[in-house]
């Protein structure tokens, strides 16, 4: 039982268990959404039983939260990478907004998990370590936010909360009707709707301090 060689396989293989089971629910998520995902859709998907799910994921709530966290997480590397290639403040700032809308635009799938979460509506049925786990961390992606924000404009913490809102939402909206194919309406393409958001954005920031 305590033999080091047969526990690393037992942790290889529920390791590998768990991540079918995430990889299938991910997939159920995008065309279900949470409200018409099931366990035992999940476990339809991924090859298992749905009793077998149960040593790993309390409920559907929980495994979202958990595809949710992952999505953070990945977003958050690409978002700190993309910024830290950038030295001033202002291609800083610019490369924030364009992180974003280019996570987003690449995989729309997150962009549902997204907003699932950035309009509070939080699965329920979760363990405190989830939830502690997916205030940190978009409580860590807002704060980065309001740093490129202050760094560019020199404002109050609240103003840098303000625009912050500002732009996420705008970026949202941007994401929204580019997938849906509704941008076509303004005869503008969506990137450089971005660049002419950013550009006006710096002027009326760096406008503030002069």
């Amino acid at each position: 039982m305590n033999d080091p060689v047969t526990r690393a396989k037992k942790e290889v293989l529920h390791e590998t268990r768990r991540y079918t089971v995430l990889k299938a629910a991910r997939k159920v998520f995008e065309t279900k959404g949470l409200d018409g995902a099931s366990i035992r859709l999940i476990a339809k998907a991924a090859g298992v039983t749905t009793g077998s799910i149960y040593p790993y994921f309390k409920g559907k709530e929980e495994i979202y939260a958990e595809v949710l966290s992952e999505s953070l997480e990945d977003y958050k590397n690409h978002l700190l990478g993309e910024v830290g290639k950038e030295h001033d403040p202002e291609s800083r700032f610019a490369a924030a907004l364009t992180a974003h809308f280019a996570f987003y635009e690449n995989r729309p799938s997150d962009l549902s998990l997204a907003l699932y979460l950035y309009n509070g509506l939080k699965p329920r049925g979760l363990t405190p370590e989830l939830d502690a786990r997916l205030n940190d961390q978009l409580a860590f992606i807002l704060a980065f936010f309001r740093g490129c924000v202050r760094a560019l404009a020199n404002c109050s913490e609240r103003k840098a909360e303000i625009e912050v809102g500002l732009h996420l939402s705008t970026l949202f909206g941007m994401l929204i009707l580019h997938h849906t194919k509704r941008i076509r309406a303004f005869h503008i393409d969506a990137r450089s709707l971005l660049k002419l958001h950013i550009r006006q954005a710096i002027d009326r920031l760096t406008a503030v301090t002069t």
